[in-house]
């Protein structure tokens, strides 16, 4: 069964509205407003019963210049377009601009229908149609057939409804923006019948279940359906390309507006800069830049500026829209731009990508990106050979709406299994020899230091993650530090007879320890000492208690008396710790201190006693 929804285009009464009654018996101006000025201001919707049982919907869109907005919201979800013009008037100002609005969006198939036949000779006929094949000459409309009605003969009306069953019959649908496993409603209605709750209405786009859970956009709340409804039929399902009603749960009609959009779809998302390609109107004024728009997607109206992203190109412009607020947006979905003083049409605007980001003009890296995405042929190789460095296959899906895994790149590219990361192959060479040059600098000017930590790796090639393991052919890391596979630390003559005496010099210590400063005093500040003396506290055979370094092995016999006299007492006070030591009462406080922080013993009142936690 086929799924269609009609919409109808046209001037300001030139009989839209007339025409839906009298194919469908229904009057779609149901505002009062609409009755007394006698246009349609809202949007009206009404059933088209066909023999063959297929789902018709038609949409009465407006055609006042100041509702182009509504004319927008029903274009979405529209397949199929009678376009009115009247004998009398001819092509009106709106007829051209809805004909190019209908042309943004794509709408490529549909019936030019010549109304108020009866009010004109059959030379003003040929004149119209002479209008019609002179302005509508190089777009698609050119080959829509055209039909003449008249109010006072039905009959013209019965000529219609046969050639609208016979085009859509030969209608070709594969092009129809009906996603299975996606859907997606504008709301262009928001209800709150006493007793039943909110219901909301739009144009379906993929299919529906009673039950189902989707997103309210831009609020991002989670919604369910209650129940559907499709021209006054309860339905228990819906599919794509249908006029319903949707009663939600968990939102009240208060936190809706127009624009809002219900969806299961993972890539709508709400953003404040789009990146666009832009099409001007055949005859349109070139917007300049930082040109405050109107922008009119789906069935919401939003307002911001125009920032360039290149120099105008008179086929298709890159333009980044600036919103005043988050707008829920998708790839691919098209809107309308119009200048914000006046209203006037400037053309329209395909979404590229709601992931925009301040950048300059003429950037060719992110202009090169924007190709990408306006022609849907990434070449991932040379993209990622472009960007240089690694990213994340969830932000490539992300950033270019594909659904790439591990296994979707070429020999081209290097996978980071543990992170779903990819590079290319040339940059990854290029990032070895970038840290193969940073590390072997880092060698010849610390020799005696075991590596460059990790975390400094980490920052400086890997965007803070963790990598060097995916590097071991090359690199080693041990103890957070990383090297080159091939480093050792490895002292000079010199550098080994400093080490001997400072081993020597802290040995004749004991328990005492020295400082520092005595320490390099007694090396009279030789630069050898410092790299040296580090190097020992790196390799840990130095030990730093307070201000006192001491041999790592006096500090593990402290603790080895310390841990024999608590076998033997309960408790030790700090004299007889000095005592076991042999060392002064500060320097015992010193070890005691130490050992408290570590938890090894815990004070109480003048003794301590063995931590057992």
């Amino acid at each position: 069964m086929k799924n269609i929804v009609i919409g109808t285009a046209g001037h300001i009464d030139h009989g839209k509205t007339t025409l839906v009654k009298m194919l469908t018996n229904i009057n779609t101006d149901t505002m009062k407003e609409e009755k007394e000025r006698g246009m349609t201001i809202d949007l009206g919707f009404a059933p088209l019963n066909i023999p063959s049982g297929d789902i018709i919907s038609i949409i009465d869109v407006p055609g006042h210049e100041k509702f182009i907005k509504n004319m927008v919201a029903g274009a979405k979800g529209i397949n199929f377009v009678l376009f009115l013009i009247a004998c009398d008037d001819g092509i009106m100002p709106q007829t051209i601009e809805h004909k190019e609005i209908l042309k943004l969006l794509g709408i490529k198939n549909g019936i030019i229908v010549l109304s108020k036949r009866d009010l004109v000779t059959s030379e003003r006929v040929d004149e119209v149609k002479a209008q019609i094949s002179q302005e509508f000459k190089e777009e698609f409309f050119k080959d829509f057939p055209i039909v003449e009605v008249n109010l006072k003969d039905s009959s013209t009306y019965e000529n219609l409804y046969n050639l609208i069953l016979k085009e859509i019959e030969n209608f070709d649908f594969s092009s129809s923006n009906n996603i299975q496993n996606i859907f997606r409603l504008d709301i262009d209605k928001i209800y709150s019948p006493k007793g039943i709750g909110t219901i909301v209405s739009g144009t379906t786009i993929g299919n529906i279940n009673k039950g189902d859970t989707l997103t309210l956009y831009p609020q991002k709340i989670n919604i369910k359906i209650k129940g559907i409804q499709n021209h006054g039929k309860d339905l228990e399902y819906i599919s794509s390309q249908q006029r319903c009603a949707l009663n939600i749960t968990g939102v009240t009609a208060k936190e809706l507006e127009r624009g809002n959009l219900l969806t299961n779809s993972k890539t709508i998302t709400n953003s404040k800069i789009i990146d666009v390609v832009f099409n001007r109107l055949s005859e349109g004024t070139i917007p300049k830049n930082n040109t405050k728009i109107r922008l009119n997607i789906g069935t919401g109206e939003y307002y911001g500026k125009i920032k360039y992203l290149q120099d105008f190109e008179e086929e298709s412009t890159f333009f980044q829209l600036i919103m005043d607020k988050e707008i829920p947006v998708d790839f691919d979905d098209i809107g309308i731009l119009r200048t914000l003083s006046t209203s006037a049409l400037l053309g329209g605007a395909r979404i590229l990508t709601p992931f925009g980001v301040p950048t300059k003009k003429n950037n060719s890296i992110y202009l090169k990106k924007l190709n990408y995405l306006l022609n849907k042929q990434l070449n991932v190789s040379e993209y990622l050979l472009n960007k240089g460095s690694f990213t994340y296959i969830n932000d490539l899906n992300k950033e270019f709406n594909l659904s790439l895994n591990e296994n979707s790149f070429d020999h081209n590219i290097f996978v980071f299994k543990t992170i779903k990361a990819i590079i290319h192959k040339e940059n990854l060479k290029n990032l070895k020899n970038e840290i193969n040059l940073y590390l072997n600098d880092f060698h010849l000017k610390n020799p005696l230091r075991k590596g460059v930590p990790l975390a400094t790796i980490n920052n400086l090639f890997f965007k803070g993650i963790n990598l060097i393991n995916e590097f071991q052919d090359e690199f080693q890391e041990k103890d957070n530090f990383v090297s080159l596979k091939t480093f050792k630390v490895k002292l000079s003559k010199d550098e080994k007879k400093i080490k001997d005496e400072i081993l020597i010099l802290l040995k004749k210590q004991e328990f005492n320890g020295l400082s520092f400063e005595k320490l390099n005093d007694y090396f009279h500040k030789n630069l050898n000492f410092k790299e040296v003396f580090q190097y020992l506290v790196r390799e840990g055979l130095i030990i730093k208690l307070n201000e006192y370094f001491l041999l790592k092995g006096f500090y593990q016999e402290a603790l080895n008396r310390l841990d024999n006299f608590l076998i033997l007492n309960t408790q030790i006070t700090l004299a007889e710790f000095r005592d076991l030591l042999k060392t002064s009462r500060k320097m015992a406080l010193v070890y005691l201190e130490n050992f408290d922080e570590k938890k090894v013993t815990k004070k109480i009142d003048s003794y301590r006693i063995k931590n057992n936690i």
